[in-house]
């Protein structure tokens, strides 16, 4: 009996040391979780929520007891579409990692974030749920978003530059190929900028880009029409879903407010315009327009 229960006693401290190491790693796990700032997500093999971190609650704004037990599509912006397309992706490579999608925080806040996400198995490999890891990239886009726009602006006139002109060109032609819709674009000259610029300085030559700037802006049809600084003391109005007939009335528009500028005696405008004709190509409109434009301004020299 007494060499039993030494046996018994030695058998008992392993398992006593165990479960002591078992209590540590599970505390130690929590903590990882806890301080971690990424969401950290679980479901179950039916898409339910299971574990919600707190860097997940601190993200979205959702506390963990309002989230477990809900479809994980619900926090997906795309919704149903979204977890989908993302349930195929990890059926077919097991685990993923970098996908930009837009998850919902409170009171239906867009959050994007770049995510990993993988399949959990059992211990026999049996899938029992997904992890998912989002990382918060809401400043990484803000940053791009700024750049893209510091490289698509005329730093002077506050316009659209050439590049994005092109760019819009192009989109658009395609749009109003697909879709039977009319595309005109007018490009504007100023005659005799070059004089104006070398007899009174810079300053005042900007001040003229400038002011031709805001008579773009009050001419076009807001939030339909484009107006861009072409280059040097040209500029181009690109108007989607414009006839020749409103195009030249915008036209118009520009020629007679340019008489009440105060730069009115130094510069005037020569202006073009051009309709896309079917199969016509972007730069063939541009040239189009571009040559009614140097006609203006070739007549109204020989009329001076």
């Amino acid at each position: 009996m007494a060499n039993d229960t030494l046996n018994l006693a030695g058998l008992s401290a392993p398992l006593v040391y165990l479960s002591t190491d078992l209590l540590r790693a599970k505390e130690y796990l929590e903590a990882i979780l806890e301080s971690s700032t990424d969401a950290i997500m679980t479901t179950d093999i039916r898409g339910r929520i299971v574990y919600w971190s707190p860097g997940a609650e601190h993200l979205l704004g959702l506390e963990a007891n309002d989230v477990v037990g809900r479809p994980a599509r619900d926090f997906y912006a795309g919704g149903r579409e979204e977890a989908e397309r993302i349930q195929r992706r990890l059926i077919t490579e097991k685990r993923f990692s970098d996908l930009e999608t837009v998850l919902v925080g409170a009171k239906g806040r867009p959050v994007p974030v770049s995510m990993s996400a993988s399949l959990i198995r059992d211990r026999r490999g049996a899938v029992i749920g997904t992890l998912g890891i989002a990382k918060d990239i809401s400043r990484r886009m803000e940053l791009e978003r700024r750049l893209r726009e510091l490289s698509i602006t005329d730093e002077l006139t506050g316009l659209s530059n050439q590049r994005h002109f092109n760019e819009r060109l192009a989109s658009e032609t395609r749009r109003a190929r697909r879709t039977g819709q009319a595309l005109s674009i007018v490009m504007v000259d100023l005659d005799r900028f070059k004089e104006a610029n070398d007899r009174f300085g810079h300053v005042y030559g900007n001040k003229i880009l400038r002011a031709t700037a805001e008579l773009m802006r009050a001419a076009i049809r807001r939030d339909v029409d484009m107006a861009f600084r072409y280059g040097g003391d040209e500029f181009a109005l690109l108007m989607p879903g414009a006839t020749r007939g409103a195009a030249d009335r915008i036209a118009d528009r520009l020629r007679t407010a340019v008489p009440h500028q105060p730069y009115a005696r130094l510069v005037t405008l020569s202006v073009g315009v051009a309709t896309l004709r079917p199969k016509e190509s972007p730069e063939s409109l541009v040239k189009r327009a571009d040559k009614r434009m140097y006609a203006a301004k070739k007549a109204r020299k020989s009329a001076r």
